[in-house]
């Protein structure tokens, strides 16, 4: 790698984010889902949210043939969700644990998230080695209760604490 790519991932390591599942079906209805950390809401009207998949990840092929996924917030205390994940091994009980739904496009919900969006694909944008997915957003799940959320920071799961 060359200097300014160390100093970039260096950098963007610095950048706390939440951690979101992204999840999505194949067209026998076998679930697939990875770990994220590049998730924004693009508009209200529609509503509409991006996220980043790079086009090595094991669900890639399937988002993009099933045009459609479910972001699912994870909150603190989801670290070994997030780790199942986040990990090849686990590529074939990642959903073994858990409650699982489904919303208006299939893709599964979990349960336990701070919020759930589901989406169907509008516009994909090829960005190197990621593609870039936006979907309009056609479902949304609130849990009745709020929970602090799973933050990623310096390549580990950090606590979120309020300013102040």
């Amino acid at each position: 790698m060359n200097e300014r790519v160390d100093l970039f991932k260096l950098g963007m390591r610095r950048l706390a984010a939440g951690v979101s599942l992204i999840t999505t079906r194949d067209d026998a209805g076998i679930r697939h889902g990875m770990i994220a950390t590049s998730v924004t809401s693009v508009c209200l009207t529609p509503p509409s949210l991006l996220t980043c998949i790079n086009k090595s990840a094991s669900c890639y092929d399937v988002l993009l043939s099933s045009g459609v996924f479910c972001v699912n917030l994870l909150a603190e205390g989801d670290d070994t969700v997030a780790a199942r994940f986040s990990s090849s091994k686990f590529r074939e009980v990642r959903f073994a644990e858990g409650q699982w739904g489904e919303l208006e496009t299939g893709a599964p919900v979990y349960e336990n998230a701070l919020a759930s969006f589901d989406c169907r694909v509008t516009t994909s944008v090829e960005a190197s080695s990621h593609t870039i997915f936006i979907g309009e957003v056609v479902a949304v799940r609130l849990p009745d209760s709020m929970a602090s959320p799973l933050v990623y920071l310096d390549g580990a799961y950090a606590r979120f604490a309020a300013a102040g």
